[in-house]
């Protein structure tokens, strides 16, 4: 028996990479689009970038305070570097810079009023009083902002100091670093590895998986496999083990790659990488069997493959964030697996993106999991040609 079942996978591994353009876009493909989406977007800067910026005012501002109001509504206006958030308290800031919900945390502190009034009578006199800046550490998004904001609160600074012909301080600025449990450098071709194996075992499950049993169905080649001694078990687990084969060369390509041209680090072996790798391989394909349980012609195949691919592939934030999109189109963001995929294997890398819990990354792509089982259970005879 373990001979004919080697026998019957190598021959549909052999069908599998027969064809240069199923090879093409399984195991060759993925690494173009990497080369490519790395060596334009690797380097990118971040002009029309909006950063999410925390306030927090510890008092309301008025008399001189006002000046300070000003500016954040400049900042924060349509068209500036910023979108403004107001938190009520400094810890419910500070938890949210942690949580990744905003990029820099801004407090104005009590008696922030009186100090500027004084800075400003006593005209250097004093020890101005502090604005404080807050971001956390490792993440660029958020060491950019905060050295934005306070970029632009330096220029404040000067544009007085300059009308009023003195060389004093109005308030000095104050930046302090928020400690990340998710602390990473940002690197583009690190951050872009997840979303090229996603996209690999998308093309896989979404294509090869479905569609080849749909032609071996329609061309009568089960109903002849069924007059040996094959069963129709034995036969999907040598498919199954050809298609996981076929994911795991293709990754082994990917992997390559990623290390030796662009170096990144990719703790391939730790539980974490692993689990969401096979997690990922396991929805993917149930997915892929579930359209070939309910789709009888190629033709609608391609279609609906097609359609799913793409949004898995855009909407899922495999190349890049996608959670600032309009709720038009962000609810599907939120429907489909390959957006908690993703962000499960970057979490396994040391980044944190989504603004999405933990355990949410688990959950939603089960549903779909167990969705997909239960249908392609229910239409497993029809499928593999012998009802």
């Amino acid at each position: 028996m373990e001979r004919r079942f080697y026998t019957l996978f190598k021959g549909l591994f052999l069908d599998e990479i027969r064809e240069f353009q199923r090879v093409f876009w399984m195991m060759i493909f993925p690494l173009i689009l990497y080369f490519i989406l790395v060596s334009a977007l690797g380097n990118m800067g971040n002009e029309g970038v909006s950063f999410k910026l925390g306030i927090v005012k510890e008092e309301n501002l008025s008399g001189f305070g006002k000046i300070i109001d000003e500016v954040l509504k400049g900042i924060t206006s349509e068209g500036g570097p910023f979108i403004a958030i107001e938190f009520v308290d400094r810890g419910s800031g500070l938890e949210a810079l942690r949580k990744n919900k905003i990029d820099a945390l801004l407090v104005v502190p009590k008696g922030i009023n009186a100090g500027l009034a004084r800075a400003f009578i006593v005209r250097g006199k004093v020890e101005p009083p502090n604005l404080e800046v807050y971001y956390a550490e490792g993440r660029q998004a958020s060491e950019i902002s905060a050295d934005v904001l306070s970029q632009i609160l330096e220029q404040v600074n000067l544009e007085i100091a300059r009308q009023q012909k003195k060389d004093y301080r109005t308030f000095e600025v104050k930046e302090n670093i928020v400690s990340s449990p998710d602390k990473k450098t940002f690197d583009y071709a690190e951050y872009l590895f997840p979303g090229i194996v996603l996209m690999m075992i998308l093309s896989v499950s979404l294509f090869s998986a479905p569609i080849r049993l749909m032609v071996f169905r329609n061309s009568g080649v089960h109903k002849k496999l069924y007059t040996t001694p094959i069963k129709p078990l034995e036969y999907f687990a040598a498919y199954l083990l050809k298609l996981f084969v076929v994911i795991i060369l293709s990754f082994i390509s990917i992997l390559f790659v990623a290390l030796f041209v662009y170096r990144v680090e990719i703790p391939v072996f730790s539980c974490a990488f692993l689990f969401s790798f096979l997690y990922s391989i396991l929805v993917l394909l149930s997915m892929g069997l579930m359209f070939a349980s309910f789709i009888k012609k190629l033709s609608t195949a391609n279609v609906v493959g097609q359609i799913a691919n793409q949004l898995m592939m855009f909407l899922g934030g495999l190349y890049f964030p996608v959670f600032n999109i309009p709720w038009t189109m962000r609810w599907l963001v939120y429907a489909i697996p390959t957006t908690y995929l993703a962000e499960l294997t970057r979490r396994s890398l040391g980044y944190r993106i989504a603004p999405i819990p933990d355990h949410f990354l688990i959950i939603v792509p089960a549903i779909w999991l167990v969705t997909s089982v239960v249908i392609f259970s229910l239409n497993f005879k029809k499928v593999m040609g012998y009802e």
